[in-house]
Formats: structure tokens, C-alpha cells, sequence
């Protein structure tokens, strides 16, 4: 594991589930931490769980201007970025004729290209400090689909480690690297802020015994932030869920 003492952190959709976790135990390992995501107010509580310093930057990482506000925010407080951990995301369940383009737009606005875009606002940082880690929480949806019903939210998901695996190759001896995050499937709020939620509730009840702990799932990303693979499990569980069902 990488002495994390000390660097600064921006985590997206850091109010709730994983990218909660995933602050708290980055100021546990003593990080500085910027907490981005649209409520203020469960951001101001998960800060307060946090035992070193952050910064708490309300913002919706599909506009422009607040994913500049992220990345001028945390310049201006603590003058560097080492670790951009690009968490936010939205689920969709239903019937691919269903979705309309205006889901299919959404979606990929929050999945692939805010963090594509807050992604190249972080880049310019990171070299000319000559370091830096980006970690794109995918899914283990992005590598096959792990059900039926869910065809945007897969094709959103591919598209992110894609973007991964190119980006990882365009800053190849720059010091920077690329992480894909493929998690299991996770017990958060994700499922019940999804469009087509009361849909996937049955589902997801059916479900609930299979899925790790926010906790688990971050605890495994930061363990493995040295890794040398770009694609990521945080766990065994998604690790071999992969290996049973890649080819699907």
C-alpha cells in the first residue's frame, strides 16, 4: 500500500456509498481531502467523520463550472493534486426500448464524460508535479453485462474503462497513472437513486445477500492503489465473478 500521508485526494460523489467510504478511510490515512458531490449537507456529515483536514466543494460534475470550482478549489487550498478518484455515477434498469435519448444523454454525461472532462482540468496538475494516480470508479458492469435490463448503464460503463485504457496508454512515462475500478456489486443508495429504480427493487432485494460493504469496497481500492494492472477488483468476490461470466 502507498504512504498516503499527506496527499491531497479529490473524490467525486463522496456524500454517500463507496465515495463516502472512501474519504473517511483516505483521511484516516491521513490525506487532505476534497469532498465533491451536489448535497452539501451529507457532504458537511461524512466530513465530519473524517479525521484529518478536508474540503467540502458542492458542485455537479456535469457542469463545467463546478468541476473547475473542484480542481481551482483544492489549487488554492493545499496547491497540488495527487489522487483524482472519479466516483460519481447514476444506474438505469428497464427495457432498452424504453430509454429515451435524453436517458441515454444523461447517463453519459454523469458516467463517462464529467469525469472524462474533470479528468483533463486534473491531468495539466499532475504533470507538472510529474506524479499522480486517476482512479475511475467503473463497474463490474463495465467489463461484461452482469444483467439483463441494464444496456445503457453497461455501454456507459465499458465506455469509462475504454476511456481508462487509452488514457492509461497516452500518459505512459509521465508518472501518472490510470486505474479501472470494477466493483461487485455494491449495498448503497446507488440502486434506489437509479433511473428505473422501482424497477430494479425486487431485484436488488433479491440481491442484497451477494453484495459487499461500501466499506469493503473502498478499504480494497486503496490497498490496491500501487497495483500494476489497470483493471482493478476491489474484491475477490468481483474478481471471480469476472472470471465465471467475462465472455457474457
Amino acid at each position: 500500500m502507498i504512504n498516503l500521508q499527506d496527499k491531497v485526494v479529490i473524490v467525486t460523489g463522496a456524500s454517500s456509498g463507496i465515495g463516502a467510504s472512501l474519504a473517511e478511510l483516505f483521511s484516516a490515512a491521513s490525506s487532505k481531502v476534497t469532498m465533491a458531490a451536489r448535497r452539501k449537507e451529507k457532504l458537511l456529515k461524512v466530513s465530519c467523520s473524517c479525521s484529518c483536514e478536508t474540503l467540502v466543494v458542492p458542485a455537479d460534475i456535469v457542469l463545467n463550472t463546478d468541476r473547475r470550482k473542484i480542481v481551482d478549489e483544492t489549487i488554492r487550498k493545499w496547491g497540488r493534486i495527487d489522487i483524482l478518484v472519479n466516483n460519481a455515477g447514476l444506474g438505469m434498469y428497464g427495457d432498452f426500448l424504453s430509454a429515451t435519448e435524453t436517458d441515454w444523454k444523461k447517463l453519459f454525461d454523469i458516467n463517462v464524460f464529467a469525469p472524462v472532462l474533470l479528468t483533463k482540468l486534473v491531468i495539466p496538475v499532475m504533470k507538472k508535479q510529474g506524479s499522480g494516480i486517476i482512479v475511475n470508479i467503473a463497474s463490474i458492469g463495465g467489463l461484461y453485462a452482469h444483467s439483463d435490463k441494464v444496456t445503457p448503464y453497461v455501454a456507459s460503463k465499458h465506455a469509462l474503462v475504454g476511456f481508462s485504457r487509452g488514457l492509461a496508454r497516452d500518459l505512459a512515462g509521465t508518472g501518472i497513472k490510470v486505474l479501472a475500478v470494477c466493483p461487485h456489486l455494491t449495498d448503497s443508495e446507488f440502486f434506489a437513486v437509479s433511473t428505473g429504480a422501482d424497477l430494479m427493487a425486487p431485484l436488488v432485494e433479491k440481491t442484497k445477500k451477494y453484495m459487499e460493504s461500501p466499506d469493503k469496497v473502498a478499504r480494497g481500492i486503496i490497498d490496491q492503489l500501487d497495483s500494476e494492472r489497470l483493471v482493478v477488483f476491489p474484491t475477490e468476490r468481483g474478481a471471480k465473478s469476472y472470471e465465471k461470466q467475462r465472455d457474457i
